[in-house]
């Protein structure tokens, strides 16, 4: 542990050289978004060495930690100088200001606005360190209306060798969106937008077909796979603050197995000595979402490619997803005694450049099921490369998965991390790699 003397030492030095370069420079000039993007990210990467958790926007900005950070530069220099510590959400005049925290203190979205008429400019950053220059959401749409007056190109000749790429339809940009904040959950993925680059045109079928490709070879190969599994389980409150937290070790084994219909499905299996406190609804399942992009269930989305960014060091393709409201083909459902509610869902995906692996998943609900008073169900699904040596495969799996549940006033979050996997029973000592610097190639 830290001993208290030396790191409060440190940060008064800090903090007397950060008040002796103020009092002698030259008045500061105009300050860019970005650089106060810059500066709150520098912050809390330094608040999450220090306290092991990254900080809301209140905390981080009366946190010394701060001042450690205004100091590294005159640009951050002056940036600090604009904001207003005790202004709580509104603290840098003519920007507006929003950080989202993840519950478990993990993960954190910030995004800067310049308050001005019209399409504002705004910055971008989260956790992983990137930095992103765009525009609000409310101004995309406007872009969207006005070029939807100009007559689209006529399309291309069909090629012949593209006519077994899957048949999906374009999504159209979703309409500006009024979603209550949620206080204890991550935002509605129409909510934030995770900015992208829109200068390289986007390979949608390509992407999809490739997708597609991988989620057959997982079925193919991954009839039945075992793994280590740690829950942890946590209940909010009203006021977004936690009520208390267990934690569980499991055996967890998942089989997928087809339907009368055709349609894929995922059983699971967990074993412990020890249960976590039973809930209303029992999260099952996240293992299968990945095969949203199977031959057998791509069809019933539609996708938008939303363009190109960098997820953990990796080119990816960000992609838009929603369910069509077929509820006889439903991908996701609940049972609740003898009916069964289908839960018709959104959602984004990220899918390497190279290889069309899916990286990441988030999803929402499209709309609250009122019968069973199911306001949210938000996951996040982090997929990393297994290799299974004696079958000389690589397959990328769940290494976490996080569900939010609110349903009939009871809030609940769910994390669940693997570890472990072990093919067929066969082999042993498996574990989640990090994710490459690139993406990997075919292994010999």
């Amino acid at each position: 542990m830290r001993p208290k003397l030396a790191s409060g030492t440190i940060l008064l030095v800090v903090m007397a050289w950060g008040l002796c370069v103020a009092q002698t420079a030259s008045p500061p000039s105009p300050v860019d978004g970005s650089v106060i993007v810059q500066l709150l990210g520098t912050a809390e990467k330094g608040y999450f060495k220090l306290n092991g958790h990254y900080a809301t926007l209140p905390v981080i900005l009366g946190s010394p930690i701060l001042d450690l950070a205004a100091v590294q530069s005159a640009e951050y220099l002056g940036a600090f100088q604009l904001l207003d510590r005790n202004a709580g959400h509104d603290p840098a005049p003519g920007f507006k200001l929003d950080l989202v925290v993840s519950p478990n203190g993990g993960n954190f979205k910030l995004s800067v606005t310049k308050k001005s008429e019209g399409c504002a400019p705004a910055w971008f950053a989260d956790d992983s360190g990137a930095v992103y220059e765009g525009t609000t959401v409310e101004c995309k749409a406007t872009e969207t209306v006005a070029s939807a007056a100009t007559p689209p190109l006529p399309p291309p000749d069909p090629d012949p060798a593209s006519a077994s790429l899957p048949k999906v339809s374009e999504l159209p940009p979703p309409p500006p969106l009024s979603i209550p904040s949620r206080n204890w959950a991550p935002p509605d993925i129409d909510q934030v937008i995770p900015p992208v680059h829109t200068d390289e045109s986007c390979p949608l079928e390509e992407m999809l077909k490739g997708a597609s490709q991988h989620a057959e070879e997982l079925v193919d190969n991954l009839q039945r796979f075992s793994a280590i599994e740690r829950i942890e389980h946590v209940e909010y409150g009203k006021d977004g603050k936690k009520r208390n937290s267990q934690s569980r070790i499991y055996s967890y084994v998942a089989q997928i197995e087809s339907n009368p219909s055709g349609s894929l499905r995922v059983q699971e299996y967990r074993e412990s000595h020890l249960e976590l406190p039973a809930t209303p609804l029992a999260d099952t399942g996240t293992s299968a979402f990945a095969l949203i992009f199977h031959p057998r269930h791509i069809n019933n989305f539609d996708f938008r490619c939303e363009g190109k960014t960098e997820l953990r060091g990796i080119p990816a393709w960000q992609v838009r997803f929603e369910e069509k409201p077929d509820p006889m083909k439903a991908f996701h459902a609940i049972k609740i005694e003898t009916s069964t509610y289908p839960l018709r869902f959104k959602g984004r995906a990220w899918l390497d450049a190279k290889s069309m692996q899916v990286l990441r998943l988030e999803t929402d609900l499209v709309a609250v099921i009122q019968p069973i008073q199911l306001q949210l169900e938000h996951l996040e699904i982090t997929y990393a490369p297994v290799d299974f040596r004696q079958k000389k495969i690589r397959l990328w799996l769940p290494e976490t998965a996080t569900l939010y549940i609110g349903y009939r006033g009871r809030r609940y979050e769910r994390v669940h991390t693997f570890s472990k996997f072990q093919l067929f029973s066969v082999d042993t000592g498996q574990s989640v790699k990090e994710p490459p610097t690139t993406s990997p190639g075919p292994e010999s």
